[in-house]
């Protein structure tokens, strides 16, 4: 897959490391690391674009391949998966808006498994998340399990958020 990063509202430096930032943290779940892998190899072309625009902020207006994620997004994105809002929770008020967007990024890649699980290989996935080879993806599943194995990874240090959101 050709996953690009791209931003019409910040450099390409600061929307890769808003991406990196991201992702870094996301990676420490096994299935995350996983997935975002499996989203960057395939042979679909799929783009994350940035936005720093707090107007856009929580509207979901990805589509046609093009994931639309804000740094700014505050409003969690699936408020009824217990094990997502205990994770959320977990944080500090002040780092409560970084977290809630890198999770804002995390559902979006979910989605897209989901709607890619047909093309992605998963089916020489580690026999820890047996359901990947379910003929329906679930992005909750997907989400839930995340959630889960995060929940005791120490939170991340949001000095290189604050840079970019400068």
């Amino acid at each position: 897959m050709t996953l690009s990063i791209t931003s019409q509202t910040l450099g390409d430096y600061n929307a890769q490391l808003a991406y990196k930032t991201a992702t870094a943290y996301l990676r420490q779940s096994d299935l995350a690391h996983y997935l975002i892998d499996q989203l960057e190899h395939q042979h679909v072309k799929l783009s994350v674009e940035v936005s720093s625009d707090p107007a856009l902020a929580d509207k979901d207006t990805s589509a046609d391949g093009v994931i639309v994620w804000n740094l700014h997004s505050s409003t969690w994105p699936n408020p009824q998966l217990s094990e997502v809002t205990a994770l959320l929770n977990r944080s500090p008020a002040q780092q409560k808006a970084y977290l809630t967007s890198q999770w804002v990024l995390m559902h979006l890649l979910a989605l897209a498994c989901q709607q890619l699980s047909d093309q992605l290989n998963f089916r020489d996935a580690d026999a820890t998340w047996p359901w990947l080879d379910e003929k329906e993806l679930s992005a909750n599943d997907i989400e839930k399990a995340v959630a889960l194995e995060l929940r005791d990874v120490p939170l991340p240090v949001e000095d290189n958020w604050n840079r970019v959101l400068a």
